[in-house]
């Protein structure tokens, strides 16, 4: 049988640390910082959540502006291509479009390790396949992209 149990946040630190996931906790959040997600061009933030209906995994990619309408035409594609991430666009005016990646591992009545860690790995994998994709069809930004285009827009 396996052990579960009503993760908490210290839980899952636990089990990050027992299945050598690197992982921090921001002074901004209460979210676990995903290091393998965090570290990668064109993502802005990859947190675990520990949640009351479960553990919620979320991933931000920041977008081009000129990606924008592309991304959303693409959007039904892309959340039947991805089926176990739910993608939904983010725009605010006080920052850049981004496009939200993220799952919950519903656990009301408890958790085991393996459910947890096949969770963390399957929603990584196919976060990462994303990043792939959006590299691919050019539309995330790269930070080195923020410092060179200030001031060069032509009007």
């Amino acid at each position: 049988m396996l052990g579960v149990v009503n993760a908490d946040a210290e839980q899952v630190k636990q089990w990050l640390q027992q299945a050598n996931i690197r992982h921090y906790i921001c002074e901004h959040c209460h979210g676990l910082h995903l290091s393998e997600l965090q570290e990668r061009e064109g993502v802005v933030d990859a947190r675990l959540f520990v949640e009351e209906d479960g553990i919620l995994l979320t991933t931000e990619l920041e977008l081009r502006p000129s990606a924008l309408f592309a991304v959303q035409a693409e959007l039904t594609r892309l959340n039947m291509a991805y089926p176990s991430i739910k993608l939904f666009l983010d725009v605010s005016d006080d920052s850049l479009p981004r496009l939200v990646a993220c799952d919950l591992l519903l656990g009301r009545h408890g958790v085991s390790f393996e459910q947890f860690i096949y969770f963390v790995q399957a929603t990584v994998d196919a976060t990462v396949q994303l990043l792939d994709e959006g590299q691919e069809f050019n539309w995330l930004i790269w930070p080195d992209e923020m410092d060179s285009g200030a001031g060069e827009a032509l009007h």
